[in-house]
């Protein structure tokens, strides 16, 4: 197998212009998800076995995020992020 079974894979992911951290946990039978805010404070934890999986943790951790993203920003945050994606 390409990734060992214990092994972290970590990934930055950019949402909206704000960052955040996603690790990937390889386990005997699925991988356990985790996205966390650039201090590493967890926002949304899954554990995936399949594809159906996979699709309903997406939709959870965009979820997750966006509401990250109303409760730690204000307005004057999410104007500089659209004045930086020009």
């Amino acid at each position: 197998m390409y990734y060992e079974i214990g092994e972290i894979i970590r990934k930055n992911i950019h949402v909206n212009g704000f960052d955040f951290k996603l690790f990937i946990l390889k386990g005997h039978i699925g991988i356990s998800i985790q996205v966390k805010d650039m201090n590493n404070v967890p926002i949304k934890h899954a554990y995936v076995v399949d594809e159906n999986d996979l699709d309903m943790a997406s939709d959870l951790f965009n979820q997750a995020i966006d509401e990250w993203i109303e409760e730690n920003t204000d307005e004057q945050d999410r104007l500089i992020n659209l004045v930086m994606k020009w």
